[in-house]
């Protein structure tokens, strides 16, 4: 009996010891494992991290095209769609001590928009008019590339007297000298004078002296303003229905249809101030300069 319970035994010892082995080999498998898979999964959450950077970065760059993408919306927000909404950025644009005054109007035709470049100093304002097909931000490029309509400029002077000076080609038409005068409607008779190539036509109504500067030679002539008496005709009917502002001295309209050197300005002193009007077009300068207003 004493030596069956000591095979007994022996044999639970043997049984507890291949058990006990078996556990510490299993643990040993799953250390080594653990271990193998430690670096790989450091490596994952490398990635991991590496691709949420990625992530951020591609959002980063995401809101930069977001950000230039919505630039030109923003420029369309910006650009002004309506004749006051244009002229309200150019009173806010200009940086002056010269009292402004700007054309209440401008003439654009229908369908296409107006746009403006400005440039501004202490002692005078120049504003540059311009129609575009689209709607075109202030002192933009796309302002800039626009057909000119008109300019119109203010200048501020130490006084009156140094205002006046700066005005040139007023003149108060004799017309007692002259037998005969070209009668252009409107009880408005106009003084005759060549030379040195030129035509004048010259009248005065009220401080305005207006005059018009035409070649002798047809083939120098302005082609969309061929005769010259039917022009000066037309600005007399204009001026009839249609006020320029009044001078306090003096105030000049001239009006060139030279094919190489045409262009009409519109200058009048205000106190110490001259404003000028010019155009391409003398109608367009007269319409423009009718429309002044100041602020």
């Amino acid at each position: 009996m004493g030596t069956k319970k000591l095979l007994g035994i022996g044999i639970i010892l043997i049984l507890l010891l291949g058990i006990t082995g078996c556990g510490n080999l299993s643990r040993q498998n799953n250390s080594k494992v653990q271990a193998g898979s430690g670096p790989d999964q450091s490596s994952t959450e490398r990635q991991g991290g590496a691709a949420s950077s990625s992530g951020d970065m591609a959002g980063g760059d995401s809101s930069a095209v977001s950000r230039e993408s919505e630039s030109p919306s923003l420029a369309a927000d910006l650009a002004p769609k309506t004749q006051q909404e244009a002229l309200a950025q150019i009173r806010s644009a200009l940086s002056t001590k010269v009292p402004l005054m700007l054309p209440a109007n401008i003439p654009v035709e229908k369908g296409r928009y107006l746009a403006s470049t400005t440039s501004s100093q202490a002692t005078k304002y120049k504003v540059n008019f311009y129609e575009v097909d689209q709607p075109a931000r202030l002192n933009s490029k796309a302002a800039s590339k626009g057909v000119l309509i008109a300019t119109v400029e203010g200048t501020a002077y130490k006084n009156a007297a140094g205002a006046k000076e700066n005005i040139s080609g007023y003149e108060q038409a004799d017309t007692s000298n002259y037998g005969e005068l070209l009668d252009l409607g409107h009880q408005i008779k106009a003084v005759e004078d060549a030379g040195a190539g030129h035509q004048f036509l010259t009248w005065n109504e009220g401080r305005w002296c207006i005059r018009v500067d035409s070649p002798n030679d047809p083939a120098y002539q302005n082609k969309e303003y061929p005769e010259r008496t039917q022009l000066s005709k037309n600005v007399v009917a204009y001026l009839e229905d249609h006020m320029l502002p009044v001078p306090q001295k003096i105030g000049v309209v001239s009006i060139n249809i030279w094919n190489r050197n045409d262009g009409t300005t519109v200058v009048w002193q205000d106190s110490q101030t001259v404003y000028q009007v010019s155009s391409g077009d003398p109608m367009t300068a007269l319409k423009v300069a009718a429309a002044m207003k100041s602020k």
